[in-house]
């Protein structure tokens, strides 16, 4: 069975954790939830869980907390305090990094082998929405509750572009090739090309957007108010089919689709939603002939709001690597472990499991603001015989240079008035 090592992890309203692993009935031929954990540690209705390719769970509540446990060891391994805000996203780089978005307008990158925060992205002056890292490494896009849409350099730790959208973002997802990324809107799906940040296509929706999954290539899953969640092309606008989130034979949905999560086990693939009123449903998809199994349904009984999903089968090594090493995050741990005289991550990538860590305000004197943290690369003289060009950098490097050099020269013509 493909299923049974796959563990369900949903936060609730209750403030409770709450795991599932997938156990075959063979009375009744069919696939049922057994809970596996509970954890009551958090003081908030739970607001975001992530899974690491590792097995690190890290979860975020209305008491502005990030907690960790580690699915493989069944232990907790500590809590971090750092936000002065609920966290609404968390995003895992690879099996080293993790990001955290806060509604106290800043985002933090954490170490996870020793959970050391290693920077603070600040520049939102309102409610970060969600975070999301480019397959590089090197970049990073953010939206606010007020609109705002940032881009940054993760190289540097700096700001590098930002404007206004017409409307608040929920969610903001990189499709896999980098190229373009998604925004969620209340009743639409944007997708806008990274190089100039242009509108390629738009999925609007009859019913508020709650949850947006990436399932492959370009394909997502979208899910909200209504019974149904769509299955799409991003890039064309088509839809493959769609997925039916009331129980079998189930005339009136009265309840609303809060997460969806992909997975891929054994070749295949599998696409979980959990509904507000505690429904889990599992369907095996076939995206080539464009059809849907219902192969999983359970009732939880508790409110939820957060879902995360785990195939605890899998080999760290079957993870897909991202296509590029991240400068910024990979020099950055190098730095810090030279000086601070600590191995490497590539030394033991298991020891993040091992250690028990709280993060508290200490942590703010060992990193401090990104501004005064010295950048992971240092600047090469160019040769000039150098291949390296400005005119093949990207728009949004370019944007942000001109921006800064007319900010510079209205500096220097007050200065000169004023003479």
């Amino acid at each position: 069975m493909d299923m049974e090592n796959i563990e369900i992890v949903v936060g609730t309203y209750e403030n409770h954790l709450l795991g599932y692993k997938i156990t075959f009935d063979h009375i009744n031929t069919k696939s049922v939830l057994e809970t596996s954990f509970t954890d009551d540690n958090h003081r908030g209705a739970l607001r975001c869980v992530a899974i690491s390719p590792t097995g690190i769970l890290a979860s975020s509540s209305t008491d502005d907390s990030i907690r960790m446990h580690s699915l493989k060891k069944r232990k907790q391994i500590g809590g971090i305090f750092e936000h002065n805000g609920t966290v609404n996203k968390i995003v895992f780089y690879g099996n080293n990094h993790m990001f955290s978005a806060s509604e106290d307008g800043t985002i933090c990158l954490w170490k996870t082998k020793n959970w050391e925060m290693m920077r603070t992205l600040k520049g939102h002056k309102s409610h970060v929405m969600a975070v999301a890292v480019h397959p590089s490494g090197k970049l990073g896009l953010s939206v606010g509750s007020d609109r705002s849409f940032f881009t940054w350099d993760l190289v540097t730790g700096k700001l590098a572009f930002q404007r206004k959208l017409q409307d608040v973002a929920q969610n903001i997802l990189f499709t896999p090739s980098g190229k373009h990324y998604v925004l969620a809107f209340n009743k639409k799906i944007e997708v806008c090309s990274l190089e100039d940040t242009k509108t390629v296509n738009v999925v609007p929706t009859d019913w508020r957007i709650n949850t947006v999954c990436h399932v492959e290539e370009n394909i997502f899953a979208i899910g909200g108010d209504g019974r149904q969640v769509m299955v799409v092309d991003v890039l064309t606008g088509s839809q493959l089919f769609s997925l039916d989130a009331a129980k079998s034979e189930e005339k009136d949905f009265n309840s609303r689709v809060k997460c969806i999560c992909a997975l891929d086990v054994n070749d295949h693939k599998y696409l979980f939603l959990a509904t507000a009123s505690g429904d889990i449903k599992a369907f095996l998809l076939n995206l080539a002939k464009g059809t849907s199994v219902a192969v999983l349904y359970g009732q939880t009984k508790v409110r939820i709001t957060t879902m995360g999903v785990f195939d605890s089968s899998r080999n760290i090594n079957d993870v897909p690597k991202p296509k590029e090493k991240s400068q910024d995050l990979d020099m950055a741990s190098e730095t810090k472990d030279s000086e601070s005289g600590k191995p490497s991550d590539s030394e033991d990538e298991s020891s993040d499991e091992n250690k028990s860590v709280t993060a508290t305000s200490k942590k703010r004197k060992i990193d401090g603001d990104i501004s005064n943290s010295k950048p992971p690369l240092k600047k090469k003289k160019k040769s000039k015989g150098s291949s390296d060009s400005k005119a093949n950098e990207p728009k949004w490097r370019k944007d942000a240079r001109d921006s800064q050099l007319l900010k510079t020269k209205k500096k220097l013509k007050g200065k000169m008035k004023k003479k």
